[in-house]
């Protein structure tokens, strides 16, 4: 399968940087049909760095949704330095892909998993000096766990305050693997539980949607959220029937209401969203999750479903200082990233 020369430039960077595989390395890569160019430019990279891969296409094992690992999966994965699970899951196959990352610490594998990532994604978000993005990540999680005061704004409304809670540790993922380590690719954010959100957050970017909008239609017709005191007070707007959608799946739960989580976007050289969650999450600014706090572990509380939101060209600052402007890091602080 000819591999187009963009999808090539975002592999190598995930196989290079991201992974850092090697020659004589042996890889394992799990993709299915929907997946399977960016598998295959993947493939390419795997080869061309002189790597050995495992390769595997889901349907060719099994009829869909695949339950439960299969038996040749695992065995690969016991004999490979590092492991990539780019997939677009159906309903019923949570398990299995808690299987695989159940094995990434015992075996100490460096797992990239790219699930659901679209071409598109692979040919931008891919495309970024992750080296860099983790030393930002450094200065943004420097700056949030000092942090008095932290406010999210932007020029379509938004205007939210942020209080953090000192028994939450603050998280950090920047796409760079370590052994016995597992990330999302593409990537680049810090995150963590807040102790209390206030304020009114416009959601002009990505919404929790089975339906996919339009950049322009969203953007003409964001979400409007109020949260108060880490709470779901009202949610309005939205195109169609989303925001009636999102308030039945928030009544039905169980804490979907309360704010999860908070996060800053670190992918600095992303500009606008795509309409593609995988990664669209990481451009600069701030979102917010409602719902379960999954991605940081939290046992304080729990919910029964996540739902997050983002905005685009928000700006975000702590205790005074501008981190963000308008979707754009400042450029002293890009300039700490080239130390």
């Amino acid at each position: 399968m000819r591999v187009a020369a963009a999808l090539r430039r975002g592999a190598r960077n995930a196989i290079r940087s991201c992974l850092g595989i090697e020659a004589g390395d042996v890889v394992t890569l799990v993709c299915d049909d929907a997946s399977i160019h960016v598998a295959a430019s993947l493939f390419a990279e795997i080869a061309d760095v002189g790597a050995r891969c495992h390769a595997f296409i889901l349907e060719r094992r099994s009829p869909r949704p695949l339950t439960g690992l299969p038996a040749e999966i695992g065995r690969a994965l016991k004999l490979s330095k590092a492991s990539i699970y780019t997939v677009h899951p159906k309903e019923g196959e949570y398990e299995h892909r808690k299987e695989l990352i159940g094995m990434v610490a015992p075996l100490k594998l460096r797992h990239a998993h790219m699930i659901r990532i679209t071409e598109d994604a692979m040919m931008q978000g891919m495309l970024s000096d992750y080296r860099r993005v983790a030393k930002l990540n450094a200065v943004v999680k420097q700056r949030l766990e000092r942090a008095s005061e932290i406010r999210v704004s932007s020029a379509s409304g938004t205007d939210v305050r942020v209080a953090l809670d000192p028994g939450e540790p603050i998280y950090s993922a920047a796409g760079v693997i370590e052994p016995g380590e597992w990330a999302n690719l593409p990537n680049g954010e810090v995150y963590t539980v807040p102790a209390a959100v206030d304020g009114v957050y416009v959601c002009d970017g990505t919404v929790p949607s089975e339906e996919k909008f339009d950049r322009v239609e969203l953007s003409r017709h964001p979400l409007r959220i109020e949260m108060a005191n880490g709470r779901l007070t009202k949610l309005e707007g939205g195109p169609g029937k989303l925001a009636e959608s999102i308030l039945a799946t928030v009544r039905a739960g169980r804490n979907v209401d309360r704010v999860g989580m908070f996060a800053v976007g670190t992918n600095f050289e992303l500009l606008m969203p795509i309409g593609d969650a995988s990664q669209d999450m990481y451009i600069p600014g701030a979102y917010f999750s409602l719902g379960r706090p999954v991605a940081t572990g939290s046992a304080a509380w729990t919910s029964t479903c996540q739902l997050s939101f983002s905005g685009r060209k928000t700006s975000l600052s702590i205790d005074g200082e501008i981190l963000v402007d308008s979707g754009r890091y400042a450029p002293r602080i890009l300039e700490l990233t080239r130390e």
